[in-house]
């Protein structure tokens, strides 16, 4: 099998090659990479002969018809994005041309390479539980009807990377397939996002040489811990992916979420809980991490794709704590 991939250095991305490798016999992975991307993600990559990396940006449609005429995939997994929502009001400009027109190109080539005959791939194209907004009370759980009230200029920017899929797939009867994945988190996960900077928050004040010492007390800077998620485990994210990919009817959408329904608080709780000393932690509000406008209402219903695929998720809360802390301990 050969699989394209877009945005392997991020998380998700970087998860899903090593997923690929582990349970794919003889698969061949080709990547997108740009050459001022970070590779800490993927450093156990390098020198892996079934990893291909090709210097390819989305927004350069040569370089994404070079990767494609030389990959010739049979399955592609659309995961670049601009992807941090808090980024996104400082700059709203990149994840729009980004995740729109970047999305738009890529599909174009693959477009192009079948009426050239040169690959017809299954395409999982990776859209966001974002895109449902602030969603009302009357209108939980979340299901794939529900109206999309994009809420920041990122989740606008997943509508525009949504439709544009749905578009192509009906068009030109492409076989692409759009997920709007829920919470997700575990190692590797960046510190931009809340859990993994509260547990990059806790891991550090653990290194520091007063961490322990009596009278020491150590400040976790938070945003809103009010809202409302449910949380996958990295792991049951990328099984999703590639069970999306294998089951799921094309043209269609699926909603992906985990089961237990939380608060963002409750999920510090955890974190502090497991830290090494969880009595000297203060929780202070950071108005620096207050967004403009927030989504503070998010719990899905994944019914369809339950149904279609089987899946169901096997690790929860506890298991991304126990993944974001050791993650950091190892890292810092």
């Amino acid at each position: 099998m050969r699989v394209l991939i877009t945005g392997i250095t991020g998380f998700v991305g970087s998860h899903m090659a090593d997923y690929l490798l582990e349970n794919v016999p003889d698969v061949k992975i080709f990547a997108t990479r740009r050459w001022r991307s970070n590779s800490d993600n993927i450093k156990h990559l390098f020198g892996n002969k079934q990893v291909i990396f090709e210097e390819c940006d989305l927004l350069d449609r040569p370089s994404l018809s070079r990767i494609i005429k030389i990959s010739k995939p049979d399955m592609v997994f659309h995961f670049a994005s601009k992807s941090v929502p808090y980024d996104s009001f400082l700059s709203p400009t990149v994840p729009l041309t980004t995740n729109i027109i970047g999305t738009t190109n890529l599909l174009e080539e693959l477009h192009l390479a079948k009426e050239q005959g040169i690959c017809d791939p299954v395409i999982v194209s990776v859209s966001s539980s974002e895109v449902f907004g602030e969603t009302k009370e009357d209108e939980i759980p979340i299901t794939e009807d529900n109206p999309l009230r994009a809420a920041n200029p990122y989740s606008i920017s997943k509508v525009g990377h949504d439709l544009m899929s749905q578009y192509y797939a009906k068009a030109y009867d492409m076989k692409v397939i759009i997920t709007r994945m829920f919470s997700h988190e575990g190692k590797r996960r960046g510190k931009q996002f809340a859990l993994s900077s509260f547990a990059h928050q806790i891991v550090t004040h653990e290194k520091n040489e007063d961490f322990g010492k009596e009278g020491s007390w150590f400040k976790i800077f938070h945003g809103n811990l009010d809202s409302v998620r449910t949380y996958n485990h990295i792991d049951d994210a990328i099984q999703a992916y590639w069970l999306a990919a294998n089951e799921c009817d094309y043209g269609e959408v699926y909603v992906i979420g985990g089961d237990k329904i939380c608060m963002v608080e409750d999920a510090l709780d955890v974190l502090i809980s497991k830290s090494k000393n969880p009595d000297v932690f203060i929780k202070l509000p950071d108005p620096d991490r207050m967004r403009p406008t927030d989504i503070t209402l998010q719990v899905p219903d994944s019914t369809k794709f339950r149904e279609k695929t089987g899946w169901k998720p096997t690790k929860g809360l506890e298991e991304i704590c126990d993944d974001l802390l050791n993650y950091w301990r190892e890292v810092l």
